[in-house]
Parts: C-alpha cells; structure tokens; sequence
C-alpha cells in the first residue's frame, strides 16, 4: 500500500511540472511536446552577439531557444531566468512551498525536453553522406516514439 505522504508528495511535483508545462505551451505557443520540432531558434549571429554583450538577447515578448548552442548557453541562461521570473509571479496559494531552486530545475528540465525533441527531428546525415530527406526525419520521429 502506498503511503498518504508519498501520494501527496508525487501529486505536489504533477501539479507544479503541469505549471511549467503551461507556461511553457504559453509562451512557445505550443500544445505538446512534439511541436517544439517546429520551433525557431535565434540565429547564431543573435547568440554571439548577446554572449559578446553586443546583443539584446532573448526577448521575453517573443522567447526563442537556442537550441544548437549548449543547454547552458548564456543566451539560454538569460531564458531561463525569464521564464523563471514569470513562473515565480504565478498564483501559488494552496500549493506546498518550493525553492527557487527546485523551481530552477523544473524550468531547466522543460527547457532541455524541448531541445531534445527539436534537435532529434533535424536531418541526419544517412551512411551515403547525405542529409535525410523530410519523409526520412518524420519516419524516424514516429518510429523512435513507437519503439
């Protein structure tokens, strides 16, 4: 038998991963994970510019990813914190408190999903050297998420 207390632990994390979830589909203007596939990433040039201190960096109006630089990118570091900052402002009565810091993590966790699915559904380069054509990326997608 499962204990009360381990049932309302795991229901407390469902209930604030589906706040990140939200926000997330909120802001990406998405409704599940695999349309993070379709998202647009900042340009390099963007990334280089905001990591040189030349650039305005992610636009909280509009975020974007950046999704081919490290997970820890400073441009990514900057969305994190504004996705954080956002997700902190939510209304969070009757819910048992977290840290920022377990808050942080959930938000990073999110964030690095989203890289994985974009990043699995760009072409491959095939044995012959080329790159996999769309029909090959979707065939691919649908049989890494069935097997």
């Amino acid at each position: 038998m499962v204990k009360p207390l381990t049932i309302c632990r795991i229901l407390t994390k469902y209930l604030y991963q589906k706040r990140v979830r939200d926000l997330f589909k909120e802001r990406f203007d998405v409704t599940n994970n695999e349309e993070y596939s379709l998202h647009d990433p900042p340009s390099q040039q963007e990334v280089r510019a905001f990591t040189l201190g030349t650039g305005p960096g992610p636009d909280p109006e509009d975020p974007r990813i950046d999704m081919t630089g490290k997970k820890n990118s400073a441009w990514n570091s900057r969305l994190v914190d504004i996705l954080l900052e956002e997700l902190l402002k939510k209304d969070w009565d009757g819910m048992p408190a977290r840290s920022e810091a377990y808050m942080l993590d959930l938000v990073e966790s999110k964030l690095e999903r989203a890289r994985s699915v974009w990043r699995n559904a760009q072409p491959k380069l095939k044995d012959s050297g080329a790159a996999e054509t769309l029909v090959e990326v979707e065939k691919r997608m649908v049989e890494s998420k069935e097997g």
